[in-house]
């Protein structure tokens, strides 16, 4: 019995120590290289978005020309570059012009115009099927 009388407090004390120990479990789990990033990544807005939201507020000449630079390839949907302009491209019924000014584009393809930028400038984006063809981005490298 006396025995018994010693061993009963560590018995407590290791039944209170597993308990303790086993509560750790229900706490969130601390990621170090996550917290930051996704907290920042909250308040951090993308290039693209900054330079969209220029030249849909401001018209920004040099804001279009980073997108069409950047942001644009041949083969996009015009969905797509919708999309990276932050508005909807102007169909152009009367696009005859466009199409003979160079290129090898097919009467069949359509215009879609973006602009006027600030400065007067409207750009001009051909689509066959509504995928974009003839673009060169380096078209825009106006520095």
């Amino acid at each position: 019995m006396a025995n018994l009388r010693c061993v009963a407090p560590w018995i407590v004390c290791s039944i209170v120590i597993l308990l303790a120990g086993s509560g750790c479990e229900t706490l969130p789990e601390w990621d170090s290289e996550s917290m930051p990033t996704t907290h920042t990544a909250e308040k951090r807005v993308s290039r693209a978005e900054e330079y969209r939201t220029r030249f849909q507020t401001k018209r920004d000449p040099e804001a279009l020309n980073w997108i069409l630079k950047n942001r644009l390839h041949s083969g996009m949907s015009r969905n797509s570059v919708e999309k990276e302009i932050g508005e909807e491209g102007e169909f152009q019924e009367a696009s005859k012009w466009l199409k003979a000014t160079g290129g090898t584009f097919r009467t069949s393809d359509d215009a879609y115009r973006w602009g006027p930028d600030e400065s007067g400038r409207s750009v001009y984006l051909i689509f066959r099927d509504d995928v974009l063809v003839n673009f060169d981005p380096k078209d825009f490298d106006l520095d």
